[in-house]
């Protein structure tokens, strides 16, 4: 069994590794070619950066692989001990926050070098040492309260709930992933970036004219200091209910045109009127609850294999060591489903703003955060939540023809 763990994990990671060299040599092959979307500089750039990142991906799952290798042939052995022993609910809690802060404090070298060294080098990252310590202390003081508290409730489905455990468990987890979703623009981002509501102008009066014209009930208009971390520009609307909110990169306030901010939260207000986001909090709801069916009846000698207890908190280390595999085979889902969603919201955009602001917009996006406009079709298949720029763009100048 403990062979059949580990071709399964290294049979994810030819996967993956396979599919980033196919986007390199795409990109490659591409990057000769007349530009599409952007400018030639722009293009050849964008190209340089995709396969920058890509290479960092390669890089990245072989680090993960070692460190997979290390817990699965001693780490979790090493640390599972005691509380396979004792089978007390707190000596399992501690194992598997044990688990999540060694993990955390391994990614630290991959986390550090993406941060001061490549995205640096691509001009995107204005993280200082300061910053980066401040967010590391912030995330895992995050971790240990909250991951603590949620770890608790799991073991206690395990301990209490019978076989049908992993049930209630993914009742609990679903129910949690809503609530972050709905304190995250009020409690969780203002942690990490000083969020103030847009100051009166044009462009406000603008976009809550907008909003009032779709129907859209927000909490505010709302800007945040991205740019002390990170040159990219974006854009979204968070929370539920009372809580949603408008929420502007400084980034992308300074970079595009008042018109072209309208068109993109055109773009997003598209998914609202589209119902996209209950739809894919409906999807995730389905994949939570195949994670949770298919991790709850794991045979008992496939714990053992690795020195975990099929109860407590084995299950959930099990499971959090082998969840970015179930990610990478349900991604395909995902992707598809947000991909038609994205088309219908830049329709969306096109309509209630103006098509030639949408496609300024979207080729504005492109080159300021050196996004390279093309992908190859298997990899946009598995992994890319949004359609092309190309394709994206192409689709609004031919809409209707």
């Amino acid at each position: 069994m403990f062979y059949f763990l580990l071709g399964i994990y290294f049979f994810y990671v030819a996967a993956k590794v396979w599919l980033a060299i196919l986007q390199i040599n795409f990109i490659r092959a591409e990057a000769k070619k007349p530009a599409v979307v952007l400018e030639q500089n722009e293009y050849e750039t964008a190209a340089a950066a995709a396969i920058t990142n890509q290479k960092f991906e390669i890089a990245s799952l072989f680090y993960h692989a070692a460190i997979f290798m290390m817990w699965a042939c001693w780490g979790l052995g090493a640390i599972s001990g005691h509380a396979y022993k004792t089978g007390d609910i707190g000596d399992n809690v501690f194992m598997v926050m044990v688990f999540l802060l060694v993990s955390s404090l391994l990614e630290l070298p991959l986390n550090i070098y993406e941060t001061f060294v490549k995205d640096k080098k691509l001009g995107f990252s204005n993280v200082t040492p300061k910053i980066f310590a401040l967010d590391l202390l912030k995330t895992l003081a995050l971790m240990l309260v909250f991951g603590t508290l949620f770890v608790w409730l799991v073991l206690l489905c395990i301990r209490f709930l019978g076989e049908f455990w992993w049930f209630w468990a993914f009742l609990l987890s679903f129910g949690v992933a809503l609530m972050i979703n709905l304190i995250y623009p009020t409690l969780i981002a203002p942690i990490f970036n000083k969020m103030q509501p847009l100051e009166e102008g044009e462009l406000k009066s603008r976009i809550e004219g907008l909003l009032a014209q779709c129907g859209f009930k927000s909490s505010g208009v709302f800007t945040i200091d991205a740019s002390k971390r990170d040159n990219r520009l974006n854009a979204y609307f968070g929370g539920l209910g009372a809580t949603k909110r408008v929420v502007l990169f400084d980034t992308l306030v300074k970079k595009l045109s008042l018109e072209e901010i309208i068109a993109v939260l055109g773009h997003e207000l598209g998914h609202f009127k589209h119902k996209d986001i209950l739809k894919m909090i409906a999807l995730s709801a389905v994949m939570l609850f195949a994670m949770f069916f298919i991790f709850g009846n794991i045979p008992d000698a496939a714990y053992g294999a690795l020195g975990l207890s099929p109860a407590g908190g084995g299950v959930i280390v099990f499971l959090l060591l082998f969840s970015p595999i179930f990610g990478f085979l349900f991604s395909p889902i995902s992707s598809y489903f947000s991909r038609a969603n994205e088309f219908g919201a830049d329709k969306f955009a096109g309509e209630i703003s103006n098509k030639a602001d949408m496609i300024s917009a979207l080729k504005k996006l492109g080159s300021e955060n050196k996004a390279f406009p093309k992908a190859h079709p298997l990899y946009a298949f598995v992994y890319h939540s949004h359609p092309s720029l190309f394709e994206r763009i192409n689709e609004l100048e031919n809409d209707g023809k």
